[in-house]
C-alpha cells in the first residue's frame, strides 16, 4: 500500500474519537512526544449500578504510527464488557506498509464500583489492575485512554 493511501486512511480514521495518530520518532501515545487524541472524554456516568450497565458491550481503540523510516502500523485493542461480568480484550498489531498482522486475546473479569474500572486477568497473562473510568455519550474514558463503542 503506497504511504500516500496510508496516509489518507490514517486522517479519515482520525476523525472518530478513539483513534490516536503518532507520526514520527519517539514517545509513547499519549506523551509528551506522542500524537494528539482525537475524540471527547470526561464526564460521568450517572451512579455505580447505571454507570457499570452503560459498561456493557463492545469499545475500540486505535493507534496508528508513520515511523520515521515510512512504515505505517495500527494497534487496535477492543474490550467486550458482558453482563455476567467476564471481559475479552482482542489487540490487533498490524504494520499496514507490509500487509502482517498478529493477534492476542485475554479473559478477564470486570467490576465496576463509583469511577473505578477492575480487570482481572485469566489468560493468557493474569493479574488484577483498578482505573478511573467515565463514559460520555459513546465515549468510554479508562485512565488516560479513550475507547470508541462499537455499534
Amino acid at each position: 500500500m503506497a504511504l500516500n493511501a496510508v496516509l489518507a486512511a490514517c486522517a479519515l480514521q482520525a476523525a472518530c474519537a478513539g483513534v490516536e495518530v503518532i507520526s514520527g520518532s519517539g514517545g509513547a501515545p499519549g506523551g509528551s512526544t506522542g500524537g494528539t487524541m482525537v475524540g471527547t472524554g470526561g464526564g460521568s456516568g450517572t451512579g455505580g449500578g447505571s454507570t457499570a450497565s452503560a459498561l456493557l458491550g463492545r469499545w475500540t481503540r486505535v493507534i496508528l504510527l508513520i515511523a520515521d523510516d515510512g512504515q505505517a502500523h495500527e494497534s487496535r485493542t477492543t474490550w467486550e464488557f458482558r453482563q455476567d461480568g467476564s471481559a475479552i480484550r482482542t489487540v490487533t498489531a498490524w504494520n499496514l506498509s507490509q500487509g502482517v498482522f498478529d493477534t492476542l486475546t485475554s479473559v478477564a473479569q470486570w467490576s465496576a464500583n463509583g469511577s473505578q474500572l477492575t480487570i482481572t486477568y485469566i489468560a493468557p497473562a493474569t493479574g488484577t489492575a483498578t482505573f478511573s473510568y467515565s463514559i460520555n455519550g459513546d465515549v468510554l474514558t479508562v485512565g488516560p485512554d479513550q475507547y470508541a463503542r462499537l455499534r
